[in-house]
């Protein structure tokens, strides 16, 4: 049985009065209005925050329609409950505090689940999976770290990644945010480029054709969306959703429009639990 399929079990039995779930579950039906999911159906809309420096994670488009993978999961959930998803933006720091303040339902961080930010806010589980690789400019020779050399770029998180230049020594690292890695790769100023995937896939839909995200999984990290603390069975009810999304087809969909246009490579839902995420990156380590 999936790691979410059990709580979502127990969240539909004690919704529905202790009954046991029909085999296929259905999310989609009204709630007491003292949940969340009761009264965001009250309200008729669900506030959904993106963060707009994590493309193509999500990002509004030139018509200030939000777009990208977390946008269509976004849409998913206001359908599943029946109601209009009104989405708002800001970077990742300024949304992990919104669901807290009031200011949004579920909010979608481009952020690490390390031990320190799980204890701070309510995380889901993750809806996705990143890794730290590389990205080249395309037909390069270079597929693993252990075939650079020269001056790479590096923007990963400092708190989680590999330090390219400790299993490589011939390197040289230099940091920068993404699109100045970016035009150092395109200027030749670097070989490589070195981050997150899905930021790496990003750049490389920046020029479709030019780069390609190669090299090992050099780190394993949780996304996952944020909501209030406490609130278990909204935690629970979106944990569920997102299991629905993927039984359904609707996280391939989501993903293959989005990341999956910048990897060469088909990725598989993350299959891991807030917890098991969290302690991939144990506070005081």
């Amino acid at each position: 049985m999936s790691r979410r399929l059990a709580p979502l079990c127990i969240l539909v039995v004690l919704l529905a009065g202790c009954v046991p779930p029909e085999p296929e579950l259905d999310l989609s039906r009204p709630y007491d209005e003292e949940t969340v999911m009761g009264e965001i159906q009250g309200r008729g809309d669900i506030v959904i925050g993106i963060a707009d420096d994590a493309y193509p994670l999500g990002y509004v488009d030139q018509n200030d329609e939000a777009q990208g993978f977390t946008a269509d999961l976004g849409r998913y959930l206001a359908q599943t409950l029946g109601v209009e998803p009104r989405f708002i933006t800001g970077s990742s720091a300024q949304l992990l505090e919104l669901p807290q303040d009031g200011g949004a339902d579920i909010v979608f961080p481009a952020l690490t689940m390390t031990e320190s930010v799980v204890r701070k806010h309510q995380f889901t589980d993750p809806y996705f999976v990143s890794h730290q690789r590389l990205l080249t400019r395309r037909g390069s020779d270079v597929q693993t770290v252990e075939e650079l050399e020269g001056k790479i770029c590096s923007f990963a998180d400092e708190e989680t990644q590999v330090d390219v230049d400790e299993l490589n020594e011939v390197i040289e690292v230099s940091e920068g945010d993404p699109f100045a890695c970016l035009a150092m790769l395109k200027d030749r100023k670097a070989t490589a480029v070195t981050g997150s995937d899905f930021l790496l896939a990003g750049l490389a839909l920046t020029e479709p054709g030019r780069y390609q995200v190669v090299g090992d999984q050099l780190t394993t990290e949780g996304i996952g969306a944020v909501i209030e603390r406490g609130a278990a069975a909204w935690t629970d009810y979106v944990n569920g959703v997102f299991f629905l999304a993927e039984q359904e087809g609707v996280w391939q969909r989501a993903f293959d429009d989005s990341i999956g246009r910048g990897l060469d490579e088909q990725v598989e839902p993350p299959a891991i639990t807030a917890e098991e995420a969290a302690a991939l990156y144990p506070a005081g380590v």
